[in-house]
């Protein structure tokens, strides 16, 4: 300062200014001394004292330390995310200070480094602490836990010995979210309605905080059943993966294969909370089908064997798989031949009878053709317009039947009361059939034991066409002058086998009796020669003739007498 002669005695002003410094010292007392300056003042001050003012400088520093959390929080992730505060004191100690850092829960997040040491060189220079999330497989949202800083007094400045904890709030975001996942064995999950499975696997994504239950069910019990009803997850196995099976439900529906679903629910009120709002998951579930849309034909003995006489034999049909509810199959049975046999025209199979056998009746028809066993074919066949559609493609089936014929090779003989003719030329008949109708001509020839007893028309010729209309021998009585009484002779009726139809060809002879009446009788006749016989005595003659009225067999001799040989001889 400096006074002059003019302003001697005007005050002036010493303004006194606290130095900070970063020492935790307390209050100190320092000295400001007044002093004449001899070389530049009036000579009388060079002697004067010294005089001293005491400055008491209050402490600002205060044992302690800041926490600053970059971007205001510190927030982590279970992924393992980390975030960083600091830590610096908030004064220079006088030795050094250990800060220990603690997490409260190591489970949601830890802290790195575990201690903090600040030094009178680094004291103020900050420390970055590192939170690193954990994971845990809870869902348990986000959860909070406290980082704990605190002095460890016995390793520090025990200036900082009373300095207060400080806490960091640390959030933990959740990365567990509720859920499961079903995983299906090759990627999808196939079934036979044979019996055979497939499977999937149900596992939880995350740990529950208490009982996790899944309903297991299918939407069609007739396609696909689950091996359980319910799965049962806790916090102990909510990792491990558990096993459904799923197995083909067998029907009797032709009906290809069907889908069918498996659904996975979660079961609200036995479950954790946090787990009720998760939709349901599916598994679609293909079921092969083992049923082939066809019929099956059987027939009774094995064979389909008739008889032209009518006789009939059956055969059953019966469908192997089952039809669609409401839907029907309709068989047409032909037959091949109508002529030679005749079957039973349609079945209708519905859905109720579908397994019952139905019978198809053949019956053998008549004709008249000598043609041997026939065989036809009886064809099987889904009436598709009137079909359930899976039966439209079924291939026909056929059925070989054998007709038997009853038609034999032969002829027939018809007398009407025997067959007589006399030698006078009257004549009988009798009249000749066929048996069977001929492919070809059948040529009878028909001949006489003893034509001098009786002739007969021949021959007769059968064709196709009037093989059934009777054609009639007729007999005639041939004369002679033998008396021999009645005479029967054989008319023999043979196929000509050269001109006729080979079936016929071994038919035997017939032979028919016929009997010619003798109109001759034993007998003489006499003629007188001009109708009387006159002689004289003088020896004139006449004469008579005498002839047998009949052929002898062997000679006869007549005896000629006179009664009066004395008048004539």
């Amino acid at each position: 300062l400096t006074f002059t002669n003019g302003n001697w005695d005007t005050p002036q002003t010493v303004t006194v200014t606290g130095a900070d410094d970063s020492i935790i010292d307390g209050t100190i007392s320092s000295t400001i001394t007044i002093s004449i300056v001899d070389a530049i003042t009036d000579d009388d001050f060079d002697s004067v004292a010294d005089q001293t003012v005491t400055a008491t400088t209050t402490d600002d520093d205060v044992a302690g330390f800041t926490v600053a959390e970059t971007g205001g929080g510190t927030e982590v992730n279970e992924a393992g995310t980390t975030d960083t505060f600091t830590v610096v004191l908030n004064a220079k100690p006088s030795s050094d200070v250990v800060i220990s850092v603690t997490s409260s829960d190591t489970g949601e997040a830890t802290v790195n480094p575990a201690t903090l040491t600040f030094t009178t060189n680094n004291w103020d220079t900050p420390q970055t602490i590192t939170a690193t999330g954990v994971n845990d497989s809870v869902d348990d949202e986000s959860q909070i836990s406290t980082v704990t800083l605190a002095i460890v007094d016995g390793s520090s400045d025990d200036d900082f010995d009373g300095v207060t904890d400080q806490e960091v709030t640390v959030t933990t975001t959740d990365n567990d979210t509720a859920g499961f996942t079903v995983i299906e064995s090759g990627g999808s999950t196939n079934v036979g309605e044979d019996g055979s499975s497939d499977t999937f696997t149900v596992v939880l994504n995350s740990e529950p905080t208490s009982d996790v239950v899944l309903a297991i069910s299918s939407n069609d019990t007739d396609e696909s059943t689950v091996s359980t009803g319910s799965i049962t997850f806790t916090s102990g196995n909510w990792d491990t993966p558990q096993t459904v099976s799923v197995t083909g439900a067998d029907d009797n529906f032709a009906d290809g294969s069907q889908a069918s679903i498996v659904s996975v629910s979660v079961v609200d009120q036995s479950s954790d909370d946090s787990f009720d709002s998760l939709p349901d998951q599916t598994v679609s579930v293909s079921t092969a089908d083992n049923d082939v849309a066809g019929f099956t034909v059987s027939e009774s003995g094995g064979t389909t064997s008739v008889n032209e006489s009518g006789t009939t034999d059956t055969f059953t049909v019966v469908l192997n798989a089952q039809p669609v509810p409401g839907q029907q199959v309709v068989f047409s049975i032909t037959s091949s031949d109508t002529g030679e046999a005749t079957a039973t025209s349609a079945l209708t199979f519905t859905n109720g009878n579908w397994d019952t056998p139905q019978t198809v009746t053949v019956t053998g028809v008549d004709d008249s053709l000598l043609d041997g066993s026939q065989s036809s074919t009886f064809t099987v066949s889904v009436v598709d317009g009137n079909s359930s559609d899976e039966f439209d493609a079924v291939a026909d089936q056929t059925v070989s039947g054998v007709t038997v014929d009853n038609d034999v090779a032969g002829f027939t003989i018809t007398e009407i009361s025997g067959t007589t003719v006399s030698e006078s030329g009257t004549t009988d008949t009798f009249t000749i059939v066929l048996d069977a109708q001929p492919g070809s001509d059948v040529v009878l020839s028909i001949s006489s034991s003893d034509t001098g007893e009786a002739t007969v028309t021949s021959p007769l010729t059968f064709t196709n066409t009037n093989w059934d209309t009777p054609q009639t021998v007729t007999v005639t009585g041939v004369d002679d002058d033998i008396i021999d009484g009645n005479i029967n002779s054989t008319l023999t009726v043979s196929v000509v086998d050269a001109v006729s139809d080979d079936d016929f060809d071994s038919v035997a002879d017939q032979t028919v009796t016929a009997t010619t009446t003798d109109n001759d009788t034993a007998g003489f006749t006499i003629a007188e020669t001009g109708g009387a016989t006159a002689v004289s005595e003088l020896g004139a003659t006449d004469t008579f003739t005498i002839v047998l009225n009949a052929q002898p067999a062997s000679d006869v001799v007549f005896a000629i007498t006179s009664s009066d040989t004395g008048e004539a001889t």
